[in-house]
């Protein structure tokens, strides 16, 4: 036993009170429970401390996944706008569809809907331009996977196809495709991420778009 390392501490009963408050106010993790704490109640609780409560509690769960350094370098633009990211997830009967920004990992719109259709992600997408434009902004590209909503996967014999998603709207708007690499769902990682915290936490909120208001409300913990 080292006679100069510090004794184990251990949370009081004041501050698990605290920790259980400040999450039913934010649905954060621990990183950012952290933050929140210290801002609104002004007490630095460490964050190691935070997750073992919230484990304790079963609030949170242990992740595997987060155990292993992951080998991939993480891309980001620059610039809002210059890249957004789109795609389905199918949650409790519904389909449901996003436009993230790459960069501020903001959420410029979202949708819910009986079918994943192509005229449902280009309603979506067109609430997403609206939301640029307010802010005197273009979508200048958009990643997605190969869909059959975003992308023509059957092709004549002179492997020509059409879409009306990439070579009709997308084209007529100026906006550049780029589809993600086939089974490899990491080059739209950012809204895989997303669908993660849209599952966790889409219950607590009686719509989508104020799900998606509280969501964009949030630190961004990748920034």
């Amino acid at each position: 036993m080292n006679p100069k390392r510090r004794s184990k501490t251990y949370l009081s009963e004041a501050q698990k009170k605290i920790i259980k408050q400040a999450y039913s106010e934010s649905y954060f993790g621990a990183r950012l429970l952290r933050h929140h704490i210290k801002k609104r109640y002004t007490q630095n609780i460490p964050q190691n401390k935070i997750h073992e409560y919230l484990l304790e509690v079963e609030i949170a769960k242990p992740d595997p996944k987060k155990q292993k350094k992951s080998k991939r370098c993480r891309y980001e633009r620059e610039h809002s706008l210059s890249l957004i990211h789109a795609d389905w997830l199918e949650y409790e009967g519904k389909q449901v569809i996003s436009n993230e920004d790459d960069a501020s990992r903001k959420i410029l719109s979202i949708g819910e809907f009986d079918n994943a259709t192509t005229d449902n992600a280009i309603e979506v997408l067109k609430v997403a331009e609206q939301e640029a434009e307010e802010f005197n902004g273009l979508i200048q590209s958009i990643n997605m996977d190969r869909g059959s909503q975003f992308y023509p996967n059957k092709r004549d014999k002179n492997g020509e196809a059409d879409s009306v998603f990439q070579d009709y709207y997308l084209k007529t708007r100026g906006i550049i495709h780029i589809p993600s690499r086939r089974n490899n769902p990491q080059t739209n990682g950012k809204v895989e991420r997303w669908f993660q915290e849209y599952i966790k936490h889409r219950n607590k909120f009686k719509s989508a778009n104020e799900f998606k208001d509280w969501y964009n409300d949030r630190i961004p913990t990748a920034l």
